[in-house]
């Protein structure tokens, strides 16, 4: 049953038009085809049919990926057909402890609190403070806030005192932040690394390597929607191509370290 605060996707029977909105006392959700009264909506169902002006609609219970296009975002976020990917290549489960530098819009965040579960924690890095209180209100919205600790600052000046099983690592230039993420991940961590330039790439598989990394992996993921229409199915126009390069590495405990640092 719908209730007050609870989030709620209106979904028109075209299937494709949509509209995500919090049910609000006394809130109105203005569309195209007519206002919606948000009080109408406490005591339905989900899944029920309504009437929004001349058109049917339905009450969906919006996923993780409606609440996460749904938002005003402040970076540039991850995208879900890279989240997927990425949630199990690093093997994160529930227990986990994860360190994540820098959280950004907190959208990454969110997923990461739902899959460490009850037991697990996530410990995310931003050195902006305004995108950290955006970031807040969002894990707040998506995800499991109590799960995860906000620290204001750079990975790289972090005082080290839990080790992690897994490192997700996006920031603008990650080989500075590269040796401090792998001295937190335990023996066999994990961790993925954003690129969005094929330089940046080079230079952390070097770092990584140097670093005494192993099972380095670099991967591209892209994903393409199909019409539903079974007079004329096909691929829809457009895709999500490229969007990042994510590499990989686990952490070999006893190999050695060989760290190339610059003459004072």
């Amino acid at each position: 049953m719908i209730e007050y605060g609870d989030n709620v996707l209106i979904l028109l029977e075209d299937e494709e038009t949509r509209y995500f909105s919090e049910v609000k006392k006394g809130g109105i959700l203005k569309t195209h085809f007519g206002n919606l009264i948000m009080d109408s909506l406490v005591g339905k169902e989900f899944g029920e049919r309504i009437n929004l002006g001349l058109r049917n609609a339905y009450l969906i219970k919006p996923s993780m990926i409606d609440g996460i296009f749904s938002l005003k975002r402040s970076t540039q976020i991850v995208y879900p057909k890279d989240m997927a990917f990425i949630l199990l290549t690093l093997d994160i489960k529930p227990g986990d402890v994860v360190y994540e530098a820098g959280t950004g819009t907190g959208v990454m965040t969110s997923i990461l609190s739902r899959q460490v579960g009850e037991s697990g924690k996530v410990v995310s890095f931003e050195k902006r403070s305004d995108f950290l209180e955006k970031a807040k209100k969002n894990v707040s919205r998506l995800g499991f806030i109590e799960r995860v600790s906000f620290v204001a600052g750079e990975i790289a000046e972090c005082d080290i005192r839990q080790r992690a099983d897994a490192f997700f690592l996006d920031v603008p230039e990650p080989s500075t932040s590269l040796e401090t993420s792998i001295m937190i991940l335990k023996g066999s961590g994990r961790i993925c690394v954003i690129c969005p330039t094929t330089n940046q790439v080079q230079e952390t598989i070097e770092i990584l390597r140097n670093l005494g990394v192993i099972d380095i992996q670099v991967w591209e993921i892209m994903a393409r929607n199909y019409k539903t229409n079974p007079e004329r199915f096909r691929p829809e126009d457009r895709m999500i191509g490229h969007t990042t390069y994510l590499v990989f590495g686990i952490k070999a405990e006893g190999r050695k370290f060989n760290v190339k640092r610059e003459s004072p």
